[in-house]
């Protein structure tokens, strides 16, 4: 065999234990590597990308540097929240963590992520639960903003000794129980009777008011057609008068017409007998014959 071939060979051995072995270990963004040597965790803390290690004796366990999300629910039951006015209700929780990266050997060197997860989720409920019961149930939905900043708090002040940090919060899907349901519901019911009435009431005086309307404006129909035909008998009262003056002056007219014609005819008559007068002297006899000349009547 010539060197050649042994060269070859050689180093397709070595590029086999090269693969085999993993002598190197790519740490992916957004992680951080923690080194164990024969099983124990080292202090030194890897970036991201290709990293370097003792075969078989080293081993790299990445760990995330990014927001971890954990949800929890309370359900309504026994182990529910409990309000101001002794009200059992439930809500979802989601809570949103990271690792602090100056203590990541710290939370597999003191704890697990398992265990910062269970202290997490105790701590996450047991916040809750203690802002709640400063509320009543009926100022849990009008406080919201409110209550989750101070469930944040609490969690914040009580993690500060573990190698997390609480970066958001977030409370959802408030329940409660069937109870409670009921008596909602019967104070809705109860509620929409009283603004029934009110309605009712309302509607009533809207008639009454519409009933004085109605009645003030035939009054003033009636006052106004009184007035009118009023009115119209004083006109006609004096348009009669006017007609029976006019009528007493044309008779007045028409006696003088006469008083004047008959004058006229007396005047005609006096005239005829005068035209007709002999002179002779007519006497008056007021109470015996008129005397007559026997001559006269036989024609001497």
């Amino acid at each position: 065999m010539n060197k050649l071939t042994k060269y070859g060979i050689g180093a397709v051995v070595l590029l086999i234990l090269f693969f085999i072995l993993k002598p190197f270990t790519i740490v992916d963004a957004g992680n951080k590597g923690l080194k164990f040597r024969m099983g124990a965790i080292q202090n030194q803390v890897l970036d991201q990308g290709i990293n370097w290690r003792m075969p078989l004796v080293e081993s790299i366990k990445e760990i995330t540097i990014r927001p971890i999300q954990l949800d929890e629910s309370i359900p309504v039951d026994s182990k529910g929240a409990v309000t101001k006015d002794n009200q059992t209700i439930g809500v979802d929780l989601t809570v949103f963590y990271s690792y602090k990266q100056d203590r990541l050997v710290s939370v597999y060197k003191d704890y697990s992520e398992s265990t910062l997860k269970n202290v997490i989720s105790t701590t996450l409920k047991e916040s809750f639960k203690g802002v709640a019961g400063n509320y009543t149930i009926f100022e849990l939905a009008m406080n919201q903003d409110e209550i989750r900043s101070k469930v944040f708090a609490q969690m914040t002040e009580k993690m500060v000794n573990y190698p997390v940090t609480i970066t958001e919060l977030k409370t959802t899907n408030y329940d409660w129980s069937d109870e409670f349901d009921k008596q909602i519901a019967e104070t809705m019911n109860r509620s929409q009777q009283v603004k029934q009435k009110e309605q009712e009431k309302l509607m009533a005086e809207q008639e009454a008011q519409k009933g004085v309307v109605q009645a003030t404006a035939q009054k003033e129909i009636a006052i106004t057609t009184a007035e009118g035909q009023k009115e119209a008998a004083r006109l006609g009262a004096e348009a009669k008068a006017l007609e029976g003056d006019g009528i007493r002056k044309y008779n007045e007219s028409v006696a003088k017409n006469w008083d004047i014609e008959l004058r006229k005819l007396q005047l005609q008559i006096e005239m005829v007998k005068a035209e007709r007068w002999n002179g002779q002297y007519v006497p008056t006899n007021n109470y015996g014959p008129i005397p007559v000349e026997m001559g006269a009547i036989q024609g001497k």
